[in-house]
């Protein structure tokens, strides 16, 4: 088995280790994927480095601050050089594992180190009880999308992420609408925010997205559990007709210092209101600090991006979702 062999070298693939490997593994990070992370993303790989450069201690402050440990996942070595990398992580769905960070140093493609960092990640998912993987990759990347269809992945939709750079100023600040009302959302509104989530979406690219009810919340106590966690959130509501059918969502992180939007709604009414919905959160952000803004917009949502667009926000990559049902796998070499 792949993931048994690895555990027995020290050279080619082998488990991550994050006392010896966080450090190479950050760095190969930033070189893989330079251009197109987002603040988060920045944000997680600075905190990566400070881990690494603290040895045991910072390890173990990470894992106080944030809850979480470090992923499992596999590294490939040449000479003790970290070439290559890739991450696993159990999913909110049960059954589900997600692939991420497949990273190989751009003097080592071309070498089957991508396919090797896939098959142990699958394998150790199977291992484990697993029912499917996920996994992203950027639309653009048809190297990687053609290794992971002969996997026997499958895509399952596609996510746009746009951004809004810091520091822009507003040349014409954006106005609220003044139709349809618009009002903070109810703590008992969270089951609604969670199915206009769903609008549009199938199941399995839901699952990928991990679009889960613990993200809608509303209400004051969702508000104060984002404050004790670094940040705020607010949830605003549109009325028609006596029924919710859309919303926004405004997100401030402290520490990455950035902003987040998004924007919900029925796909019956997502070509009228999504942009006005659009405008009234951005109309909010723009009397917050010039942090940089991001937005999201999986699916059918992809058709608000003129909206954004209007108001700054640049592309930053569209993601394709793929999945693949364990025990369906495909191999050609």
């Amino acid at each position: 088995m792949v993931a048994a062999a690895a555990r027995r070298r020290s050279e080619g693939l082998v488990p991550f280790d994050p006392l010896r490997h966080l450090g190479p593994v950050a760095e190969l990070i930033a070189l893989s994927f330079a251009g197109e992370l987002g603040p988060a993303a920045r944000h997680t790989l600075r905190q990566m480095r400070r881990m690494a450069r603290w040895g045991s201690l910072g390890f173990l402050l990470w894992g106080v601050e944030t809850g979480t440990s470090v992923a499992p996942g596999f590294v490939w070595l040449e000479g003790g050089r970290v070439v290559g990398n890739v991450s696993l992580r159990r999913t909110a769905s049960p059954g589900g594992w997600m692939i991420g960070n497949v990273a190989v140093h751009p003097e080592w493609r071309g070498r089957g180190i991508g396919r090797a960092l896939i098959e142990a990640a699958v394998e150790t998912a199977a291992g484990r009880g697993g029912s499917w993987v996920g996994l992203e990759v950027r639309e653009d990347n048809p190297v990687a999308r053609s290794l992971y269809e002969s996997m026997g992945f499958e895509s399952v939709g596609t996510l746009l992420e746009l951004t809004r750079p810091a520091g822009l100023p507003w040349s014409v600040k954006p106005r609220p609408p003044h139709t349809p009302p618009i009002r903070r959302a109810r703590a008992a509104e969270s089951t609604l925010l969670y199915q206009l989530a769903q609008e549009g979406l199938s199941r399995p690219h839901r699952e990928v997205l991990e679009i889960r009810p613990s993200l809608y919340r509303a209400g004051w106590e969702a508000k104060l559990s984002a404050w004790l966690e670094g940040g705020r959130e607010d949830w605003w509501v549109a009325i028609e007709e006596g029924r919710v059918m859309g919303a926004v969502g405004l997100y401030s992180y402290w520490s990455p210092r950035y902003h987040r939007i998004e924007v919900l709604a029925r796909t019956d009414r997502l070509t009228g209101l999504g942009p006005r919905l659009a405008a009234f959160g951005l109309a909010r952000l723009s009397h917050h600090r010039l942090w940089e803004i991001v937005t999201m917009l999986p699916g059918p949502m992809e058709a608000l991006e003129p909206a954004f667009a209007a108001a700054g926000f640049q592309r930053l990559r569209r993601l394709v979702q793929m999945r693949l049902i364990l025990g369906q796998r495909v191999v050609i070499r």
